[in-house]
């Protein structure tokens, strides 16, 4: 990616933000609407990240995954687990940690959110094509790394 060193006002970057930014709100409202009831897209993102990776993890650890602070998650979590989706035990080496997993009832729900969305996410697909969207992959991806990077050299 080129350094860009013109200023905020520069047309083009305020365009990309911009434009980044509508997407990311467009998504989450489609994604309120059509995922099951009472699922919201934090719950549906936690669950996607374990099916994905599997296993336990701390808290702390899912934080850090999604950029948030421990008591946001900690919040999400006590939500995932009265609903059954999460399982959150003590972790045994270490009596001030919790380790978290996804239920059997958090793997079906995550089946059923991802049937509900399938239908726009497919017709999106369709629509944009796969090379468009395999083209873009790479300039997020670093995009999303430096603003990673960028938020970790403020703190």
């Amino acid at each position: 990616m080129k350094n860009i060193s013109k200023p905020l006002s520069d047309p083009l970057a305020v365009s990309l933000f911009s434009e980044i930014s509508t997407i990311e709100h467009l998504l989450k409202l489609r994604l309120t609407k059509m995922l099951p009831t009472g699922m919201e897209p934090s719950h549906f993102a936690i669950l996607n990240h374990f099916s994905v990776i599997g296993g336990e993890r701390t808290p702390a650890q899912l934080a850090k995954s999604f950029n948030v602070t421990k008591g946001a998650i900690t919040n999400t979590l006590n939500k995932l687990g009265k609903m059954g989706y999460v399982h959150i035990r003590p972790d045994w080496s270490d009596g001030r940690r919790k380790l978290v997993s996804i239920s059997q009832a958090g793997i079906n729900a995550r089946e059923e959110a991802i049937s509900s969305i399938e239908p726009v996410i497919g017709r999106l697909m369709r629509v944009i094509g796969a090379e468009s969207a395999r083209s873009a992959i790479p300039f997020l991806r670093e995009l999303r790394i430096l603003l990673n990077n960028e938020n970790k050299s403020n703190k």
